[in-house]
């Protein structure tokens, strides 16, 4: 029996969006790398 998938949290930096509005430019979320979800804890 497989395991139910994880529901991913909507990035708080960018609201699930993936985008951040950096003056009149849209530039992706570094918090999340412009998924739009919380970035895991790193795997190094």
């Amino acid at each position: 029996m497989q395991k139910p998938p994880k529901k991913k949290e909507k990035c708080a930096n960018c609201e699930g969006k993936g985008l951040i509005k950096l003056g009149d430019k849209k530039v992706k979320c570094q918090r999340c790398g412009g998924s739009g979800f919380k970035a895991s804890a790193p795997t190094h």
